[in-house]
């Protein structure tokens, strides 16, 4: 139950794929040992996907999580969801609907990890980005221009916490 399992949910994926790389950095057994035990962690859509394959395909893709994964980016992670993501993640907004209560700090997670995944942007390019879907009242307390790195934004935000969030109620 360490693997976690996935449903073919695109919106889900990014999550999924950065907790499975988390997993595989273990070891090189492990990551290795990822390739046979993710094909028994998919659901729904994700399963169906993958039984659908030719056997030798899954053969291939069962000796290692990089493989695994690279067949899983090719079939799910296409030129449509790049786009999609791409939009998505720069359209994400501090407290968007569907999100009316996170705190500060689950905003700028939520967004980072979609931008990860979708750009491959210096570190001060996706704090930027970041930034410009907080409120403008936050860049007072957070300049943004004083962080190099993701690290140093994201403590930022959790050491003011309280404060973006009175900020943001007035």
């Amino acid at each position: 139950d360490i693997v976690p399992t996935w449903d073919g949910d695109t919106h889900t994926l990014a999550r999924w794929i950065i907790r499975v790389n988390t997993i595989s950095k273990k070891s090189e057994t492990v990551r290795t040992q990822l390739g046979m035990i993710v094909p028994q962690r998919l659901t729904g859509r994700a399963e169906q996907w993958y039984y659908s394959l030719p056997e030798a395909r899954r053969e291939q893709c069962e000796q290692a999580w990089d493989d695994m994964r690279a067949v899983i980016g090719s079939y799910y992670m296409n030129r449509a969801w790049t786009d999609r993501t791409r939009k998505e993640a720069l359209a994400i907004r501090y407290r968007e609907r569907g999100h009316e209560r996170e705190l500060p700090s689950d905003y700028f997670i939520r967004k980072k990890e979609l931008l990860e995944l979708a750009y491959d942007n210096s570190e001060r390019e996706v704090n930027g980005d970041i930034m410009a879907g907080a409120p403008f009242s936050w860049h007072t307390l957070i300049p943004v221009d004083s962080f190099n790195t993701t690290e140093e934004l994201q403590t930022a935000i959790k050491l003011r916490e309280e404060e973006l969030i009175r900020l943001d109620a007035l």
